[in-house]
C-alpha cells in the first residue's frame, strides 16, 4: 500500500521510503561499518538528503533492537544555514513518521512517532561547539563540515555515546572547498592522521560523490556547473579537493601529481635543500626516473645543525632502505650484502659516529646514499659538512638564468612544467608522505597580490621545501 505524507502504511520498505540513489546506498554501507564516515566532495550527489535520511535510518535500527528515545544531533556551521538545508527539509518527511517541533527538554529537533522508537534528531549550530560538551549523542551528522573547524570535530567527538549504544556514528558530507577544508581533505582523503588518531585510522572512511552520482539533477543545474570558473568547476564538478586556494604559485598541481609510489633503490637518488636555522631547513628526497620525477621523502626541521641534519639524511636513507626491503646483490659500488636490512641494522645507537664514518659504513652495509645535493646559495657551510659525509653538493645558482630574468623565477617556471608539461602531463609525482612540501604547494605557497590581482612573484614565508624543490629543478631536473 502507498503511503501518504499523513496516512501511515500498513507496510513500506525502508529503501522505498528513503529512495537512496545508488551512491547514497553505498555510503550507507560504508558508514555502518565505520565510526567516521565522510560523504559528497563536490556539489549535487545528494549530501544534505543523505545525512538526515542516514540519521532516520539508523533510529529507526536501534529502535528495532529495543533503544527507545534515542537522541542523534544534525549540525550546521550556523542557524540560517540549518534553517535552509536540514529544517526546512526535515518538515517534508511524512508525518506518520514523525514533525519538526521544539520541546523544553530537547529543543528543536525531528522526532520519530512513539510506534518507531521515539527517537529524535536534534538540530544546532555549530555557533558555539563547547556548550555541547556536556550533552551526549548516539549519532553525529554534520552538514559542509568544511566550513568547520577540527576543534569542532574534536569537541563533538567528546559527546558521541549514549547508555546501551555501542555502535555511535559520525558522517559529514561536505564540498571540497570550504574555509576549513585542510583538515577534513587530511583525514579523509589523503588518510594523514596525526598520533593521536593514528590508533582509530581504521575507523574513518571517505565515499567520493559526484553530481554524474544523482540521476535527479535537472539540465539547468549541469548547465550551472558547466559554465563555472575552472577552479570552482573543477571542485564542484569533479570534486577535486586541491583547487580550494586561489592564488598558488603552482594553481596546476592537483591530487593527479600525489602519488604512492616508492623510489627504485637500483637508480640513484638526490636531494633539494633550502637551508634554515630559526626558518625551516627543508630537505627532499628525489629521484628522476625515465617518465617522471618522484619526491619520495623530506626532512623538515627548525634548530638543528648542520650536523643533526646530515646524520637524519643518512637515517632518512636507512629507513627507506628498511622499509622497501632492498638487498644489495648485484648493484656496483656499495656492498655485498644479501639480505634485507632490519631496524636493529643501524649501525651508530650512541650517535658518536663521525659523518664520514658512518656514510661508509651506510654503504658497506648496501645503503644507498645520495649522489647530489642542491643546496642553498648561502649554504656554504652546508655544503661543506655533506661533502664529508660523501655526499657531493652544490650551490643552485652556480648557474643562473640569461639576461635580467630572476633565476628564481625561471625555477619556478621549470617547476610548473612538471606540474602540468604542455602535453597535459604530470611529469612531477610527490609521494603522500612529504606532508609540508604537499601543504605548501597547495594552500600555503602563494603569489604576492597587488593592486592589480595576483603578482607572479611569489610571497616570502611559506615556501621552505617548494624553494629545495626548485633548487634541485634547475640544478637537475629541467630535461626530463
Amino acid at each position: 500500500m502507498a503511503a501518504t505524507k499523513t496516512e501511515a502504511p500498513r507496510q513500506i520498505a525502508f529503501s522505498e521510503l528513503c529512495n537512496f540513489t545508488k551512491k547514497q546506498r553505498e555510503a550507507t554501507r560504508v558508514a555502518d561499518r565505520h565510526k567516521y564516515t565522510l560523504y559528497g566532495g563536490s556539489r549535487g550527489p545528494g549530501k544534505s538528503y543523505w545525512l538526515r535520511w542516514y540519521c532516520v535510518y539508523r533510529l529507526l535500527r536501534w529502535a528495532a533492537v529495543g533503544h527507545k528515545r534515542v537522541r542523534v544531533g544534525l549540525f550546521c556551521e550556523d542557524y540560517p544555514s540549518l534553517k535552509d538545508r536540514q529544517i526546512s527539509k526535515l518538515a517534508e518527511l511524512p508525518n506518520w513518521l514523525g514533525d519538526v517541533r521544539s520541546t523544553k527538554t530537547d529543543g528543536q529537533g525531528f522526532f520519530l512517532r512513539p510506534q518507531y522508537g521515539d527517537g529524535a534528531i536534534l538540530l544546532r549550530n555549530l555557533d558555539d561547539s563547547t556548550k555541547y560538551q556536556s550533552v551526549e549523542f548516539a549519532g553525529i551528522a554534520i552538514d559542509e563540515l568544511t566550513k568547520n573547524p577540527e576543534l569542532i570535530f574534536d569537541t563533538l567527538r567528546g559527546s558521541l555515546r549514549w547508555p546501551g549504544i555501542s555502535d555511535p556514528f559520525f558522517v559529514g558530507a561536505t564540498n571540497p572547498n570550504g574555509r576549513y577544508f585542510k583538515w577534513v581533505r587530511q583525514l579523509w582523503v589523503e588518510r594523514f592522521f596525526p598520533d593521536h588518531l593514528k590508533p582509530i585510522a581504521d575507523e574513518f572512511a571517505y565515499v567520493k560523490a559526484l553530481p554524474a552520482d544523482n540521476p535527479y539533477l535537472d539540465e539547468s543545474y549541469w548547465q550551472m556547473l558547466n559554465t563555472l570558473t575552472r577552479r570552482l568547476r573543477d571542485a564542484w564538478r569533479d570534486g577535486d579537493w586541491y583547487v580550494a586556494v586561489q592564488g598558488l604559485v603552482y594553481d596546476d598541481f592537483t591530487e593527479d601529481n600525489i602519488t604512492e609510489d616508492e623510489p627504485d633503490l637500483d637508480r640513484p637518488f638526490e636531494l633539494g635543500i633550502d637551508d634554515g636555522y630559526i626558518d625551516a631547513r627543508a630537505v627532499l628526497f628525489i629521484q628522476r626516473q625515465p617518465s617522471q620525477v618522484l619526491v619520495f621523502d623530506e626532512l623538515y626541521q627548525t634548530k638543528r645543525l648542520e650536523e643533526e641534519t646530515i646524520r637524519a639524511i643518512l637515517r632518512k636513507s636507512f629507513e627507506t632502505t628498511v622499509r622497501l626491503k632492498w638487498t644489495s646483490e648485484g648493484r656496483r659500488g656499495i656492498g655485498e650484502r644479501k639480505s634485507p636490512l632490519q631496524e636493529d641494522d643501524w649501525p651508530d645507537e650512541t650517535g658518536k659516529m663521525g659523518l664520514a664514518e658512518l656514510a661508509v659504513t651506510l654503504r658497506k652495509l648496501g645503503v644507498p646514499l645520495p649522489e647530489l645535493a642542491a643546496v642553498s646559495h648561502e649554504a656554504a657551510a652546508l655544503r661543506r659538512r655533506l661533502r664529508q659525509a660523501d655526499i657531493p653538493a652544490r650551490n643552485w645558482l652556480i648557474k643562473k638564468a640569461g639576461g635580467r630574468r630572476s633565476t628564481r623565477l625561471a625555477a619556478i617556471d621549470e617547476v610548473r612544467a612538471l606540474v602540468r608539461d604542455g602535453k597535459g602531463q604530470r611529469p612531477l609525482q610527490v609521494n603522500r608522505r612529504c606532508r609540508n612540501l604537499l601543504d605548501e604547494v597547495m594552500s600555503g605557497y602563494r603569489l604576492k597580490e597587488g593592486p592589480d590581482g595576483y603578482e607572479d612573484k611569489p610571497e616570502d614565508g611559506n615556501d621552505h621545501a617548494a624553494n629545495a624543490l626548485e633548487f634541485w629543478t634547475w640544478l637537475r631536473g629541467r630535461r626530463l
